[in-house]
């Protein structure tokens, strides 16, 4: 079953998927979106599934994703039931596979400690809220530097494109855009 999550495109369909439904479980909780009753349970399931299958299926994206998603558990971003379980979810399925996992802690130390960072001055409104902030252009640096001193890291930088592409389209609901 790896295997067949590890494939080039899948990885990239299920990235984008997590994207998506990562912000639409956010949009029933914070933004009161709410297309349909249990809605946002089923999101933040399918986060957690969509999320699950990435981690599970390439160790460089796992460490990636899990940094993003220690950075929240520290940041109180994990505030709501949607989002425990996805992380839940999540962080099971990486205990499962974690034996035979090669973690890349450099990956992880780096995006974690850069996520974190940004994410606390923009909290505390140390930076102003702009699209470098707003698309995380700083993770984006770190993955693109990894990548020209590796290209193993092109995976990451692909599937976080994927992963922010529809998490930005999903947003699009937020304010009713087309």
């Amino acid at each position: 079953m790896i295997e067949y999550l590890s494939d080039f495109w899948v990885l990239l369909i299920n990235s984008a998927f997590f994207g998506l439904f990562t912000k639409l479980a956010d949009l029933c909780n914070e933004h009161k979106w709410n297309p349909f009753r249990g809605a946002a349970l089923l999101f933040g399931f399918l986060w957690g599934i969509f999320g699950a299958a990435v981690v599970i299926a390439n160790p460089l994206l796992g460490s990636f994703y899990l940094a993003i998603l220690f950075h929240w558990i520290l940041r109180n971003k994990i505030d709501r039931l949607n989002h425990g379980i996805g992380s839940v979810i999540i962080l099971i399925s990486f205990v499962f596979v974690s034996e035979t996992y090669q973690f890349d802690w450099y990956l992880f130390s780096f995006i974690f400690i850069v996520y974190t960072i940004f994410g606390l001055l923009r909290d505390n409104r140390k930076i102003r809220s702009s699209w470098f902030t707003k698309l995380n252009i700083y993770a984006y640096l770190i993955v693109i530097i990894f990548t020209l001193l590796d290209q193993k890291y092109l995976i990451v930088l692909l599937s976080y494109f994927f992963n922010t592409l529809f998490y930005q389209l999903a947003k699009k609901l937020e304010n009713g855009e087309k």
